[in-house]
């Protein structure tokens, strides 16, 4: 059985936010790491220990990218050593971390780290699940996390032979969560085991969403076209113009929709909220004068005509709002037909 692309795009999603808060990940998250792996970068966190970084940097130089090169590429000595100086040294280097993080942004980034990411992680997870008979998502996902985080091998060795593929996860995820605890520099990755425990506690192995991955809410995997194009390995094609053209339109007139969607409802809220204290003020007023008038002693005649007289003009500008009120709806419904037959 081969993983569909959602199995796979759930698999990301899950380790994406592992690494980076986000389901799709961040391009240009950039960190240093307390373990000793150096910076860590973009959607999977490419570390400088594991080679991981040296990978998509030189990926990007070799694909002409502009942004940051001259520094990026002065940085490449140190980025294929991997011993504890140059991790050192490159992680103090502020001016390497900027041209990471400035480069995110440039197509040929995007490329590199998605290339990298199935080639290292993704791609040899699926090859393991093959080779071992697993077939489902959950499986994916931990195969895939741990090749991401470190460590598949080592604790692999250690599950029991001959087991089905739930028992044999089951066991694994548990041995690898002990692992990441008691190991003093980790055992604050231990959400990533924690999460694939309680998934299993619940015999959620199809991964069904919505899922609550380390206080993110996973809800959908379906609107992921760069990380869709990195599940399978393709990247895809350069837009036309026209193509580009059309979702710029697309793009501009949702926001516009969305501005005057927003402005409507402010306008409509402030006409709501100016007769509401219309009311309010009228009657505050009109309840003062009474008080007034009766403590000072003015002939009843007096105070109740003044106090007709303030609630007429206090029923009139509340008229007035509540009129103002309906022609602006009118004027918005025909904008909004205006609109709609323009599109």
């Amino acid at each position: 059985m081969t993983f569909t692309e959602n199995d796979k795009l759930k698999a990301l999603g899950i380790v994406n936010i592992f690494e980076t808060s986000r389901p799709f990940g961040d391009y240009s998250a950039v960190a240093v790491l307390d373990d000793g792996a150096g910076v860590s970068y973009g959607i999977s966190q490419f570390t400088h220990r594991s080679g991981a970084l040296a990978e998509v940097v030189e990926r990007y130089l070799n694909a002409g990218g502009q942004i940051g090169r001259a520094i990026l590429t002065n940085a490449m000595p140190l980025l294929r050593r991997k011993s504890a100086v140059a991790i050192k040294k490159l992680a103090a280097d502020a001016s390497f971390k900027k041209a990471l993080g400035a480069a995110a942004i440039t197509r040929e980034m995007k490329e590199a780290q998605e290339a990298v990411a199935f080639e290292r992680y993704l791609g040899p997870a699926i090859g393991i699940c093959a080779e071992r008979g697993f077939a489902l998502p959950l499986s994916l996902a931990v195969v895939y996390d741990s090749l991401t985080h470190g460590s598949w091998e080592r604790i692999a060795a250690r599950v029991t032979p001959g087991l089905g593929e739930t028992a044999w996860i089951t066991e694994y995820v548990r041995k690898r969560h002990l692992w990441l605890t008691n190991i003093r520099r980790l055992n604050a990755t231990n959400y990533r085991t924690k999460f694939f425990l309680d998934q299993i506690a619940i015999s959620n192995w199809e991964l069904r969403l919505p899922v609550t991955v380390h206080g993110v809410r996973l809800l959908s995997v379906a609107a992921a076209p760069r990380e869709s194009a990195a599940a399978t390995g393709v990247l895809p094609e350069e837009k036309s113009d026209l193509e580009k053209a059309g979702e710029i339109a697309s793009s501009t007139a949702d926001k516009f929709d969305r501005v005057d969607a927003a402005v409507t409802g402010v306008v409509t809220r402030t006409d709501r909220a100016k007769s509401l204290w219309t009311t309010v003020g009228g009657t505050f007023w009109q309840a003062v004068w009474a008080v007034f008038g009766f403590l000072v002693g003015l002939p009843r005649e007096v105070w109740i005509v003044v106090a007709i007289i303030a609630a007429a003009l206090m029923l009139g500008y509340l008229y007035r709002q509540i009129v103002l009120g309906r022609i602006r709806e009118v004027n918005n419904s025909d904008h909004t037909a205006r609109l709609t037959n323009h599109y």
